[in-house]
């Protein structure tokens, strides 16, 4: 390593001039890079609810569900001005690139018929061709409207206040802003003092996903800003401050840049990983930094007549050497923890990983090339440098209390530590699993109050499906099986959650009443095969074939039950899901396949897999961790010790969020992993700088003391400024997921630092393992020198 090092140093121009043009040309590709919300990229394709939506969006294009209520300030919806709107709203969605045109419906869409009993049999006509212009024109609106029940608090609610138009789009290549801004683009022009439009949907949720995590545009160079001023402060340099982010701010750019060339895109769950990479990237170099105003000090006092660039570079050296060989053990530990991600199922979830594992080996790459040039490059430290370095700050008392803790007081230690493992555990037995994008977002936005209004007036913003696949073509009229359909939309509708179902079976019991003089009792399936396919025939003499698209197939044998649920809170679906599917297996003919999937059960999906997921991870990350500590140390126990912060890191994060009333969700489940990657390395360096001052030759009393207030106090300079650089994601006002993130890592980094600092030290102390102790006998200076601490 000092070979390297002094190579590094006499080609230090050239390494310097490699590195910014690498940088520079890497550059060139951010401006490739977007942050889109592409919920093909967040699923688990293997997942069964996947598999299932899948081909329901492949058979009847169900997918991208967006729902816009058109509610006047003033009497019903009944008025030509307001059904003129309303229109107008459906000709330009229906007219919209990337609307499936089949799906659209509303009062004034085309496959919104009224199906009507005559003299001759049945007619089916439009609900609304053109805006009623009079009174007479608006009673036969009316009328229509109430032939066919299936539309009763679908289009339109039961006080006639609020009409709505649901359209499904196309999975847009630009992300979901692309449809929030087509849907505006179709609203905005009718908005006016005499309506109100809400607009809903999981799409224009998923928009407000993607321009809320764009605000890491301004977050980041905050945090950056925030780090180098706890560096600053630290260590009293403009150095210090600059140094660690140059590294972290390059090994930043070459990750994004890796991302922006592969034309992959950021999405809300690792539009954060910058800022994980920023604090790994600083935490490393402040190692170095730290240990390198130790070494030109010793050499400083050692040789006071030394030529003070010579001994910059001895410095250099000497630093990078000692702690050179822990950083790679360090970065590669964390690296592969990351880079581990790659066996998952999710597109977003690799994505995180490959793009922190390149960060975390590109901060190593510019610790042990650029750095060293760099530090070369510039003046030596000064007088005040020099003094600050010997100067007994706050850091020091801190770090010197805590050794009195550790060394002097390891009951006290030792009944703390267990009374807040029972308050954690406590904390965990009340932690929720649910996620819901809703619930992400502030309750006095704007979108959610919105969404609350259409939920509350209407059938439900969120959409379900019930697979139905009779197995045989025709399958579906058979009155069997629409019987069985018919039950399992009674049965939602029982569902509190449940606002409206939507199935051929509405439509065929319609038609069924309207070919028996419209009489009541004859709202049901009919008896025969033949008369199903007689009514559909006879529909399709008026009708237009793909007013069905959306819930039978050509063949008819597969169909499905359009469920509108008003909530999409993944353990309401989940449960609703296993409710629904016990019933529906109940009921449904023998050979016929009952199936639930699509629309919001993607969320189920993606919670399921993503928290199973990224507990899997920390397990994983765990277990790099321990076999390259036991590889690298040679002991399983050191593998085992070295855990022992990120075990403690778990619980706090996981006993927090059930205290605190914070659910287990997505983003939480991922800033859990995060937290025990970024905090891998504190009980790392300790180690090896135990073991190094023990082999020094000191007395081992003054050899630990050492050890722990060197590293002791770079820990607490990393953690501290890793908690306070993603506590900047604070100022993210009305976004949770931010605020979260924020909370737990902050809790992580001092958790995982203490937990070093206490816990660890003991059982180091304690346990006097030969990875650190060798065979060497216990120093009987020992007991004098505690007392002096």
């Amino acid at each position: 390593m000092t070979a390297w090092t002094h190579l590094m140093i006499r080609h230090r121009y050239w390494v310097m001039g490699i590195v910014i043009a690498l940088t520079l040309g890497l550059m060139s590709q951010i401006g490739h890079l977007t942050i889109i919300v592409n919920s093909d990229n967040m699923m688990p394709q293997s997942n069964h609810y996947v598999r299932i939506g899948n081909e329901i969006e492949s058979t009847f294009g169900n997918k991208n569900t967006v729902v816009v209520g058109v509610t006047p300030t003033q009497g019903t919806i009944y008025q030509p001005s307001i059904l003129a709107k309303v229109q107008r709203i459906t000709a330009r969605l229906t007219n919209t690139p990337g609307v499936i045109k089949t799906s659209v419906l509303g009062l004034a869409a085309r496959k919104a018929k009224a199906i009507e009993g005559t003299d001759d049999g049945m007619s089916v006509r439009p609900l609304m061709e053109q805006a009623p212009q009079n009174d007479a024109e608006i009673q036969a609106l009316k009328a229509g409207i109430a032939s066919t029940p299936a539309y009763d608090n679908l289009l339109i609610s039961r006080d006639a206040r609020t009409t709505q138009i649901v359209a499904e789009f196309k999975d847009p290549p630009a992300g979901m802003k692309s449809i929030e801004d087509a849907t505006l683009a179709a609203v905005d022009p009718e908005r006016d003092a005499s309506v109100e439009i809400a607009v809903g949907g999981l799409p224009i949720w998923l928009s407000k996903l993607e321009q809320f995590s764009a605000r890491m545009a301004f977050l980041l160079p905050l945090a950056l800003l925030v780090v180098g001023l706890i560096h600053f402060e630290a260590f009293g340099t403009v150095q210090a401050l600059v140094l660690p982010l140059v590294t972290a701010v390059i090994a930043v750019i070459w990750a994004v840049s890796f991302l922006a060339f592969a034309r992959i895109p950021l999405d809300v769950f690792n539009a954060t990983t910058p800022i994980l990479i920023l604090a790994i990237a600083a935490g490393h170099a402040v190692q170095i930094l730290k240990r390198y105003y130790e070494e030109y000090s010793r050499l400083r006092e050692s040789n006071p007549a030394q030529d003070a660039r010579e001994r910059n570079r001895l410095a250099i050296a000497a630093a990078l050497t000692r702690v050179g060989p822990v950083m790679i053990v360090a970065c590669v530990v964390a690296a592969l923890g990351f880079f581990s991600l790659v066996i998952f199922d999710i597109k977003s979830v690799r994505t995180f990983g490959v793009m922190t594992g390149i960060g975390v080996f590109s901060a190593l790459i510019l610790e042990l090339t650029l750095i060293p040039a760099l530090r070369a490059t510039l003046r030596p430290p000064g007088e005040r440098e020099y003094r600050r370095e010997q100067q007994r700050t706050y850091w020091d008392r801190l770090l010197e209390n805590l050794y009195g803790l550790v060394t002097n007081r390891r009951k006290l230690l030792n009944t703390v530590t267990i009374a807040v493992f029972v308050i954690l555990s406590f904390g965990g037995y009340l932690l929720k699993h649910d996620s819901s994008v809703k619930g992400f977002f502030f309750g006095n936005s704007q979108i959610k109050l919105d969404d609350d209004k259409l939920n509350t007036r209407m059938a439900g913003t969120n959409t379900v499906y019930v697979l139905i696949d009779a197995g045989v073509v025709d399958g579906i009229k058979n009155p069997a099986v629409l019987t069985a359909m018919d039950k399992i939309q009674q049965h939602l509708q029982q569902e509190p959650k449940v606002g409206r179902t939507l199935s051929l079976a509405d439509f065929i019991k319609r038609m069924n009443q309207a070919m028996n003089a419209d009489e009541k009792s004859f709202y049901s399936i009919p008896a025969r095969q033949d008369l199903v396919a007689q009514y559909l025939l006879l529909y399709s003499n008026s009708g237009e074939p793909q007013d069905f698209d959306s819930y039978v197939d050509n063949d008819y044998r597969k169909a499905a039950i359009q469920i509108f649920v008003k909530t999409d809170s993944t353990a309401e679906l989940k449960a609703l899901v296993a409710r629904t599917q016990t019933y529906a297996d109940s009921v449904v003919p023998h050979g016929v396949g009952v199936r639930i999937g699509g629309g919001m059960i993607s969320g189920v999906a993606i919670d399921e897999e993503m928290v199973r997921g990224k507990l899997l991870n920390i397990l994983q990350i765990l277990a790099c961790v321990f076999v390259i500590s036991s590889l690298v140390f040679r002991s399983p126990l050191a593998g085992s010790l070295i855990l022992i912060p990120l075990v403690a890191t778990v619980f706090a994060n996981f006993g927090f969020m059930g205290l605190l009333g914070i659910p287990l969700n997505i983003p939480n489940s991922l800033v859990a992993a995060m937290a025990v990657g970024v905090g891998a390395d504190y009980a790392i360096y300790l180690s090896y700088r135990m073991r190094e001052e023990l082999q020094s030759g000191l007395p081992e009393s003054e050899a630990i003391r050492r050890a722990f207030l060197s590293a002791g106090k770079a820990t607490l300079f990393v953690s501290s400024a890793v908690a306070a650089g993603f506590g900047v994601l604070l100022l993210s006002w009305g976004f949770l997921i931010h605020i979260w993130m924020a909370l737990l890592l902050g809790l992580a980094m001092l958790t995982s630092s203490i937990a070093t600092l206490t816990i660890f030290a003991s059982l180091i102390l304690t346990l006097r393992p030969r990875f650190i102790f060798a065979d060497k006998p216990r120093d009987r200076s020992w007991n004098a020198n505690l007392s002096q601490v």
